[in-house]
């Protein structure tokens, strides 16, 4: 198991940081149209820096990052149903063999 570089100390600092102004978002401001735009941009920013920390691959990152986001806003769309997910997993593993054939 590879241990954790410390050129990625500055990564999980500003994931940490995201974590934390996501939980200040959430309890801070209702809801509406500019919050919940700021939450998923925070959400992805989050996702990606702690994603690309973890596996040291941008491509792995970015889908990480993306299939959070896409499960919340199926969340938020009250998509609750399995076959959602299933989907959404489905499309992510598709677009993985995709990038990584290119």
């Amino acid at each position: 198991m590879n241990k954790l570089n410390i050129a990625h100390l500055p990564l999980l600092v500003a994931a940490v940081a995201g974590l934390s102004t996501i939980a200040w978002l959430t309890n801070t401001y209702v809801p509406n149209g500019y919050t919940i735009g700021a939450f998923f941009f925070v959400l992805f920013l989050t996702a990606a820096t702690l994603a690309f920390s973890l596996t040291d691959s941008k491509r792995r990152a970015s889908l990480v990052a993306g299939g959070v986001v896409g499960f919340m806003l199926l969340r938020l769309l009250e998509l609750r149903e399995p076959i959602y997910l299933v989907l959404l997993l489905a499309s992510l593993l598709s677009l993985e063999v995709y990038l990584r054939k290119r």
